[in-house]
């Protein structure tokens, strides 16, 4: 079990919807769930806390993350992931799932 917190610079999140935060996938399922929440939090930076069963690969999540922050304005979230061996795509799938439930306020 590997755990890690960094921020991450960031655009800010611009949003009017009404639920502070979404969640994405299901951990026990096998792969991973992503929660986001905004609110609270400095504009500029993309808070990340990752909980993952695979050791070792602290680099490569911290690559995923700093590109993702670069690329969507995720700035005030705080993003939560716990993670059971998943793929680099489905990280970034599930991460992308639960900023646009966020910015839509979808459920």
């Amino acid at each position: 079990m590997e755990k890690f917190t960094k921020a991450f610079p960031s655009k800010p999140l611009k949003t009017t919807a009404g639920k502070p935060w979404a969640l994405a996938g299901v951990v026990g399922s096998g792969n991973l769930e992503v929660l986001v929440e905004h609110g609270n939090r400095p504009a500029g930076a993309m808070e990340c806390h990752v909980e993952t069963s695979i050791p070792g690969y602290k680099a490569s999540w911290l690559a995923a993350l700093a590109d993702f922050a670069h690329h969507y304005p995720a700035g005030g979230t705080k993003v939560t992931i716990n993670d059971q061996g998943a793929p680099p795509v489905l990280v970034n799938l599930r991460l992308r799932q639960a900023y646009d439930h966020l910015i839509k306020g979808d459920k």
